[in-house]
């Protein structure tokens, strides 16, 4: 290849990779902590981890953060090893998105359009969530445009001589064709670059499908090494999170060895099956790689889904617990306490406290994200969300393992008040993280400014909400009638300032004044929003008050 077209394939190969690179930096910016939230809460069973992985990295476009991402909240305790496992395999099916969409060349031929848009976007938009759609599609048109470079200058190698004698080496040493791949892709962090610039081959008629499927297989092997390299230094169960990545996937590998004649035929057979039968499209060499990468993944995680309890306890001898700090979890439920309700109602009133102050802790730290946004602050209140939902979670199975037909009336009533705090907090906690964080992000999206005097009143009913949680946790804790009295005047008067300050907020509207005016919706939902935690916390508490002056609606 002539050193023009070296540089040409060079310059193709960085759009491509710095493409990548913006998209996946746009989608972290824009979504990264709700798919990590979305992760925590929604890995319930394998079969629903598998189509979370999916869907996160869908979005997310790396399989490799999100196994990173899955790791670490396996090493926090958030989830388990088992459903990391299963997110990881949903990964590797959505990182196929991209090789797909690069796969189609009439898609890659809009690369300038998209790049011209995305600059559009980014230059003219008012609004932060504008000018992050402009940069991934910036970062789409670049991985098209670099594509269509790339081809461009593979185009003579067809022409050469020894270009046989390269596929005939590749198809002949499997082995080495893999391992390149595998190394490759673990250097540069993404398998979405290493199948890049193979599709790039196959749109210059540079590489057989055959000399491609190792390549293939290698990097989806080497994908796996970012997950493990960054839990070097975590704990133990994080580290089993990515290790378990890769066993799974040089599992089907091997699997694929002694049949590898047979599943090359399969693929093709898969490819004419998608392309030509169903799409009625040509069964190109380029298609061809992106569904056989698509196919890989798809069988890896319908293997593997079934003997995921073996798997995890391969994972667990292949790297043994240490002595580490514990990732995080109940601290207070005994197993043992439970054939011994009142001692079991002890231990649970322990951990809802514990959830109480950890929520005290969001809800203290809320506030000043509407002055200044921190993302990483935010990162920090979201965990304190999954800490509680795991408490919450821990504490109510372990109620309901008390055998409700063998308490008496006053432990089943005392269960039920459990039960209901617990699931006040955790609520509060939800509140904290999906409403007052989103008017957080919505505040600092916008760009603009509570006024000083709505800022001090925002302020004022914060700190009252901060008061009636020190009492509901001290009235909860002492299971004290006057402390409840006091929520219930406390609540009171804080309606009586509310409605003052709502009629305050309304006068400034009604002179004109631009930053109320800006700030008016998110003003108000933040003061329902108060409110709702403000009735919450009377819910905890409500069976402790005589029963004409309890909340109405309350839990009992």
């Amino acid at each position: 290849m002539p050193s023009s077209h070296i540089l040409q394939f060079i310059g193709g190969l960085v759009f491509f990779f710095y493409g990548l690179f913006i998209i996946h930096q746009g989608l972290q910016f824009f979504a990264g902590d709700r798919l990590k939230n979305m992760i925590a809460r929604t890995t319930e069973g394998p079969v629903k981890s598998l189509f979370t992985g999916i869907l996160v990295t869908f979005f997310f476009q790396s399989s490799s953060a999100v196994t990173v991402m899955t790791a670490s909240l396996a090493g926090s305790g958030l989830i388990t090893l088992e459903e990391a496992m299963a997110v990881a395999l949903g990964a590797g099916i959505g990182t196929t998105f991209v090789v797909l969409l690069i796969a189609v060349k009439s898609i890659i031929s809009s690369g300038i359009i998209l790049i011209a848009i995305g600059v559009a976007f980014r230059v003219f938009g008012a609004r932060q969530v504008v000018r992050l759609t402009g940069d991934v599609l910036i970062g789409f048109g670049m991985v098209f445009f670099g594509m269509l470079v790339m081809a461009e200058a593979s185009t003579p190698l067809k022409h050469y001589e020894w270009m046989p004698l390269v596929f005939e080496f590749m198809e002949k040493h499997l082995v080495v064709s893999f391992l390149f791949s595998a190394l490759v892709t673990a250097l540069v962090h993404s398998s979405g670059v290493v199948l890049g610039i193979v599709i790039s081959l196959a749109y210059a008629g540079s590489i057989t499908f055959e000399a491609s499927m190792p390549l293939i297989l290698g990097a989806n092997i080497g994908t796996c090494f970012t997950a493990i390299i960054t839990t070097l230094g975590a704990p133990t169960e994080a580290k089993r999170a990515a290790w378990a990545n890769l066993l799974l996937r040089v599992g089907a590998v091997l699997l694929i060895v002694p049949v590898y004649s047979y599943y090359l035929k399969f693929t093709v057979w898969f490819n004419e099956l998608i392309l030509v039968h169903m799409l009625e499209l040509e069964a190109t060499v380029h298609a061809g790689i992106g569904l056989s990468h698509f196919l890989f993944n798809v069988l890896v995680a319908l293997i593997f889904l079934p003997f995921l309890p073996l798997g995890k306890k391969c994972v667990c001898w292949l790297i043994p617990s240490r002595n580490e700090v514990e990732p995080f979890g109940p601290k207070y439920l005994d197993k043992n306490a439970l054939s011994t309700p009142t001692l079991a109602f002890a231990q649970a009133t322990r951990e809802v406290i514990r959830m109480g102050e950890i929520v005290q802790q969001m809800f203290r730290e809320s506030l000043s994200l509407f002055e200044r946004y921190d993302p990483d602050r935010v990162s920090d209140i979201e965990q304190r969300d999954h800490q509680v939902d795991t408490l919450y979670k821990a504490t109510k199975f372990y109620l309901a393992r008390l055998s409700v037909g063998a308490l008496k009336e006053e432990e089943a009533d005392t269960e039920l008040y459990l039960i209901t705090a617990a699931n006040e907090l955790e609520s509060i906690g939800d509140t904290i993280d999906r409403h007052i964080l989103r008017l957080a992000h919505k505040k600092w999206n916008k760009g603009v400014k509570f006024s000083d005097e709505g800022w001090k009143e925002l302020g004022e009913l914060h700190q009252g909400v901060l008061s009636m949680l020190d009492l509901a946790l001290a009235s909860f804790s002492t299971s004290s009638e006057e402390l409840a009295r006091k929520m219930i005047h406390h609540q009171s008067f804080y309606n009586d300032r509310e409605d003052q300050l709502k009629i305050s907020h309304l006068m400034r509207l009604n002179q004109g004044l631009q930053e109320s005016i800006d700030t008016s919706a998110i003003h108000l939902e933040l003061l329902s929003l108060f409110h709702r935690i403000n009735l919450s916390l009377l819910t905890m508490v409500n069976h402790l008050l005589p029963e004409k002056i309890r909340v109405p609606g309350g839990l009992e």
